[in-house]
């Protein structure tokens, strides 16, 4: 495969490499792009290819994976589909991979915000004085992942399934392993530990209070992007359930800002069918049901 990055800001074979945490958000880049191995926490080196830039030179693509960055939050986030280029003295985030992965990238006034499909705030970053929009990952690697190259002890907390390093140590003190060497190791929790001791709070068995007659109070939700798009490059639906009848409506939408229109149809058509009128739409207050369109409807 070959890429052609015309507008792309890099740099190549440059005397001095940026460091790892500085990375630069491109409009004109189609791929996220380092020259860096050593940010990923996978890399699939069967990925190659070339690239071409707007200087006219022509560099190797020698693999593609993941970055694991960590937000101030603490959460750990994936950027993903990044190209490893070695030739590469600037990390590259690209503004249309992120849209295309669901993030919403907002710029006004010097600003670019990028959220989440769930409209949480991912980054804040203002322009520089040459009119680029760069930013600091912290880069992380997963305990277990980069640990277990060079600690047997995770190599086997992973194999007994993630169990606390004291049931380690019991179990070599007792010889009940054959095989397991003795564990000095700290008790620590990885990635894996805290993903399995979170647990979904479950839903009540049964609404408070169930509409009493149709259109009285109708759900509504957007799911995607989801690909490959439809025929007519629809790449979002719209999902509207009714909470007496549970009667649903299903609407094909190419962007998310498509949803005040389709509640407009949906409106007009579902009060001619029933003879009622719409009293309450439920929506998760989406950055699409907040917008000044909707707010004018």
């Amino acid at each position: 495969m070959e890429l052609v990055e015309a507008r792309a800001h890099a740099q190549i074979d440059g005397d001095n490499r940026s460091d790892d945490t500085a990375w630069y958000l491109d409009t004109g880049a189609t791929n996220h792009m380092t020259g860096s191995r050593a940010v990923f926490s996978d890399i699939d080196s069967n990925v190659t290819g070339s690239v071409r830039f707007g200087d006219g030179s022509l560099v190797k693509i020698e693999g593609s994976g993941t970055v694991l960055f960590a937000c101030k939050s603490g959460e750990h986030r994936e950027l993903t589909g990044v190209f490893l280029i070695p030739r590469l003295d600037t990390n590259l985030i690209s503004v249309g991979q992120l849209d295309e992965d669901g993030y919403d990238i907002h710029v006004n006034k010097g600003v670019m915000r990028i959220r989440d499909e769930r409209r949480r705030l991912l980054a804040c970053v203002r322009r520089s004085p040459n009119r680029l929009y760069s930013l600091r990952l912290d880069i992380a690697q997963p305990i277990c992942l980069t640990a277990r190259r060079t600690d047997t002890a995770w190599r086997w907390h992973e194999r007994f399934g993630h169990i606390s390093f004291q049931v380690l140590r019991k179990l070599a003190s007792g010889d009940m392993v054959r095989g397991l060497p003795r564990i000095d190791h700290i008790d620590q929790v990885c990635d894996g530990c805290l993903a399995g001791k979170q647990r979904r709070q479950p839903f009540p068995e049964q609404a408070w209070r169930r509409a009493g007659g149709a259109l009285e109070l109708v759900h509504g939700d957007i799911y995607g992007p989801v690909t490959p798009t439809t025929p007519s490059e629809s790449r979002y639906f719209f999902l509207l359930v009714d909470d007496m009848s549970r009667y649903m409506w299903l609407y094909l939408l190419a962007s998310k800002d498509q949803a005040p229109i389709a509640i407009l149809q949906f409106k007009a058509a579902a009060e001619v069918e029933s003879g009622r009128k719409l009293k309450l739409l439920r929506t998760d207050r989406g950055g699409e049901f907040t917008s000044v369109e909707f707010r004018t409807y």
